[in-house]
């Protein structure tokens, strides 16, 4: 059995409207409107024309913007103690050489 879906111009309860129409086998068996969710029964509708491609959204789908990345934080205290103990250091190497003497 083949399972297809074709786009179709249907119309049902009066009005005229593109539509997914689900084949198996060749025979229609449901259709569902563009834009709307859940189907039909193929038996309540008439199909009036294949149309010569499936539709396409008026707007492309958007990307998601790439998420920030958060800065890496796990060396941000090392330098900040390291930094400390350097200014430390050049503070005080004259005193702790002359102490040393």
């Amino acid at each position: 059995m083949d399972d297809r879906k074709e786009y179709w111009w249907v119309r049902y309860e009066a009005a005229i409207q593109p539509a997914e129409v689900g084949f198996v086998g060749g025979i229609p068996v449901s259709f569902r409107f563009i834009g709307t969710a859940g189907s039909i029964p193929a038996a309540s509708a008439e199909l009036i024309e294949r149309l010569p491609a499936p539709p396409v959204p008026l707007f492309p789908p958007q990307e998601a913007p790439p998420q920030p990345r958060k800065p890496e934080k796990s060396g941000s205290w090392l330098w900040f103690i390291g930094i400390i103990v350097l200014i430390l250091i050049a503070q005080f190497s004259g005193r702790l050489f002359d102490m040393l003497k």
